[in-house]
């Protein structure tokens, strides 16, 4: 797991091409002019983005992905995203192949994301996005998809 300021993202690019590609599109993207939706970035690397409102902790459960690693971005408002190492947990709904992903119960570290800011989880890293900071606030974020 990876959180720092999207004006630090070259420190990362060392991380792999693909990840490199996802962000320079952060960097080189009028992201608050995109509407909700997906858009293709190159083989292997695609952007989702969403539109909600930070929630309650109760209402957003821990997660991970075996075939591609998030890149979640906060192009507006402002949440809090936990983090847990993933190492052997049993999940608490299996995998789901089709969607990537797989929800663990597990308590995790908090990180306050603020607009400008970016996370990297890898397969090996449970996370727990769109938590509430202290109050429920509108958020635009981009995930971006990357290939593992």
């Amino acid at each position: 797991m990876i959180a720092d300021k999207i004006e630090n993202a070259g420190l990362y690019a060392g991380l792999g091409k693909r990840l490199a590609a996802g962000l320079k599109y952060i960097g080189t993207t009028d992201l608050k002019a995109l509407a909700p939706g997906r858009y293709d970035i190159e083989e292997g690397v695609f952007a989702l983005i969403s539109e909600y409102d930070s929630k309650e902790e109760s209402e957003c459960k821990p997660e991970a992905h075996e075939k591609y690693i998030d890149i979640q971005y906060l192009i507006s408002g402002s949440e809090k995203i936990g983090y847990a190492p993933l190492e052997g947990q049993v999940p608490s709904i299996p995998y789901d192949a089709e969607r990537d992903l797989v929800f663990y119960n597990v308590e995790v570290s908090y990180t306050k994301m603020e607009a400008g800011m970016f996370a990297i989880y890898f397969p090996t890293d449970i996370h727990r996005p769109g938590v509430k900071q202290e109050t429920s606030v509108p958020v635009k974020k981009l995930v971006i998809k990357v290939r593992v």
